[in-house]
């Protein structure tokens, strides 16, 4: 089942637009008003690792062509100012939709979906007028899905999440049910009804099909990247270029990023990967490592990161609303 959904997704996936009258905002019949709040919970507890994850996981998926061309095409001229508005825009849109009731059409999760569903809107609209063809494809939306859920769902120890099988269905649940509400088919959609068909699909997807373009990296994307995390420094100073491409890798599971704590220098043995990072971001690339994969299992430190993540990228937010940036 999950091969067919996975060769569906890539070959008739790819063919087919993101939806484009979606009308008023109505939720699907499966939708779970409980699993729904519950996800809301797990994300308070787990924002750190879910930043993290998201991070790693943009850094993936921009080495897929149609995702970096689309992101071109939406921003035009890319600047360290532009990859910062749009990611902190990102990163507002999603928090609102983790806090508050989506219901409720004055607050923050609703307006939000409505502004995103305006946003891509537009982008279809003006991809058409200019015979562009194709600009954000159901393939690509469950591909974007990946690169806010996947590394949550497939390397929870690496990132620092605290799962159990309930909080994972809740979460999946709350991606399905936002996959569904921005034009998302659902044979495309990559949140199933279970979290375990869920972790099979993103396995394939990450396996078959994200892994192998980020092998292939291109100037574009290391170009794309370098800006995303240049116009990020205020948030977070531990965005060292070099030292997040490696836990990109390493999340991804990417042959020659898997040997850090064991990197066989034991027997005169350093992965080329590692030898090719400066001082700076070996020394970066230790405290990433040390916080996500050691410090987050103790629940004191993940309360208190947690906090200082969460209270850093609201200071942020309000910057970027006083500056307009």
């Amino acid at each position: 089942m999950c091969s067919n959904y996975l060769e569906n997704l890539l070959t008739q996936g790819e063919k087919k637009s993101l939806k484009d009258d979606l009308g008023e905002v109505t939720l699907p019949d499966w939708y779970d008003e409980q699993k729904f709040k519950r996800a809301q919970q797990y994300f308070k507890r787990n924002f750190a690792a879910i930043y993290y994850a998201t991070i790693c996981g943009l850094l993936t998926v921009l080495a897929i062509p149609s995702i970096l061309s689309a992101l071109v095409f939406t921003t035009g001229k890319p600047s360290f100012r532009v990859a910062a508005r749009r990611y902190l825009a990102a990163l507002k849109h999603t928090i609102n939709w983790y806090s508050d009731d989506l219901k409720a059409p004055g607050n923050g999760s609703f307006q939000s979906l409505i502004h995103v569903r305006r946003v891509h809107s537009t982008i279809l609209r003006r991809a058409e007028a200019r015979n562009y063809g194709i600009i954000i494809s159901q393939r690509d939306m469950a591909v974007t899905q990946f690169a806010f859920l996947g590394y949550v769902i497939l390397a929870p120890t690496m990132v620092g999440a605290q799962n159990i099988t309930e909080d994972l269905d809740a979460l999946c649940h709350f991606w399905r049910v936002f996959g569904y509400l921005l034009g998302m088919e659902d044979q495309f959609n990559l949140c199933a009804e279970s979290s375990e068909e869920t972790h099979v699909r993103m396995d394939q997807l990450l396996q078959k099909f994200i892994k192998p373009a980020f092998a292939k990296r291109t100037e574009k994307f290391e170009e794309a990247c370098r800006l995303l995390l240049g116009g990020l420094w205020c948030f977070n100073l531990l965005l060292d270029y070099d030292a997040l491409m490696y836990c990109a890798g390493r999340v991804a599971d990417s042959p020659g990023f898997d040997q850090y704590w064991t990197d066989g220098s034991e027997d005169g043995y350093i992965p080329k990967q590692l030898q090719q990072l400066g001082w700076k971001s070996r020394i970066v690339l230790f405290v990433i490592l040390s916080i996500h994969e050691v410090l987050m299992k103790f629940n004191m430190f993940r309360q208190c990161f947690n906090g200082l993540l969460i209270a850093s990228g609201r200071t942020i937010m309000r910057i970027n609303v006083a500056l307009k940036l």
